[in-house]
């Protein structure tokens, strides 16, 4: 299940106990509700931290934001980051590019059905997606872009990209990526890839950061995202009318982080789960990305940090717009957790990450088809 909630009894048989059902590292999990004296500490509103200095030439002023940084991911998992460095017209512009764009008429959003491509890439029509099962899917539409060797936009000459680029036209590799080819959509691709572009060098300077959170090197993290999975996904929710209906079930994202943008609505419609599983609400403010951790950081530092459940639903009465850019390692990266978090005899699992996202493209494949996949055991 996703993120429903239910009522169920204790092993005692003398409590009713709530709980939240929800997806986490691609399989089910459920948190009780907490209250009175059972409750936890636990946060109530996420942090907000101002990102000036991941910019400053003094390593000093980089770890003290560092050490922002990992209270966050260790309490919350969540941040506000403000005073980010992405030129506000960037974003003013991405929005705008995502009201015309999901405004055309679905046949021509639909010559780059997701369905039709190997990656998932593409337009996601309403309920084409479904995290939680007991939905009639998921109230939003979408378009999802990532890496691509293939895509000019990503190949700057001499670099990683360039060179993966000639290696797979060299073995015939074809497109990951699918754009509209309608000339009413021509301003789409160039839109995404600028706003591609400011969020892709902003993810490689706070990886920086975050390794100097985890007593790394700057640069422990360069090895592997020499070229990275990176993907965008423009997202309309459109407003609920239906109380059992939900924009995005509950769930953890299977990434490095996760940079979101969402639109002023006069109401939060993103709610993050916490320890007491209490929804907390995420208030939008379009001049700051909300930065969450995924799978890939709470597997490395072995649940140090906090990959931590969230959901969509859009009950403002508006319509709803944001753009989540997901960064993650390269597809031969392996992940594994690191030497600081292990404990002495025990042994630890490792893999790549292009091995983590196909196996979660087949859940996605299968719970689209309306099959959880009876996913019950851990995943890696």
């Amino acid at each position: 299940m996703a993120e429903t909630t239910a009522t169920t009894i204790d092993t005692t048989g003398t409590n009713n106990v709530q709980y939240v059902y929800y997806h986490e590292g691609g399989v089910p999990g459920r948190r009780p509700v907490l209250t009175g004296k059972n409750a936890k500490p636990t946060f109530t509103e996420l942090p907000r931290i101002d990102l000036g200095r991941l910019y400053s030439t003094e390593l000093a002023d980089r770890r003290a934001l560092s050490s922002e940084i990992d209270a966050a991911f260790r309490d919350v998992g969540f941040f506000y980051a403000t005073n980010h460095g992405v030129d506000k017209a960037v974003v003013d512009d991405m929005f705008s590019a995502m009201h015309r764009y999901f405004g055309l008429p679905l046949d021509v959003k639909m010559e780059a059905y997701s369905r039709q491509n190997r990656k998932f890439r593409g337009y996601e029509p309403l309920f084409s997606t479904k995290l939680d099962p007991t939905t009639r899917g998921d109230l939003k539409e979408g378009f999802l872009m990532g890496e691509d060797a293939l895509d000019a936009e990503q190949c700057a000459p001499g670099s990683a990209i360039a060179a993966q680029q000639a290696e797979a036209a060299a073995h015939g590799s074809t497109a990951r990526n699918q754009w509209p080819g309608h000339a009413d959509a021509h301003f789409w691709r160039p839109a995404v890839y600028r706003y591609w572009a400011a969020l892709r060098q902003l993810s490689a300077r706070l990886l920086r950061v975050f390794a100097l959170a985890l007593g790394l090197p700057e640069d422990a993290f360069e090895a592997v995202t020499r070229f990275p999975i990176t993907n965008i996904r423009a997202l309309h929710y459109p407003p609920q009318t239906r109380d059992e209906d939900v924009g995005i079930g509950a769930h953890t994202d299977f990434v490095f982080f996760t940079l979101l943008c969402q639109q002023e609505t006069a109401a939060p419609a993103l709610e993050v789960l916490n320890q007491n599983g209490v929804w907390v609400p995420a208030r939008p403010d379009r001049d700051a990305f909300v930065v969450n951790i995924g799978d890939f950081l709470k597997f490395l530092t072995g649940g140090y940090w906090q990959s931590t459940v969230h959901r969509v639903r859009n009950r403002t009465g508006e319509e709803r717009y944001s753009i989540p850019f997901f960064y993650s390692p390269d597809e031969a990266g392996v992940v594994s957790v690191l030497e600081r978090f292990r404990e002495e005899g025990k042994e630890y699992e490792e893999f790549t990450a292009g091995e983590y996202f196909e196996k979660r493209l087949q859940i996605d494949r299968r719970t689209a088809d309306g099959d959880d996949g009876g996913e019950t055991g851990k995943m890696y």
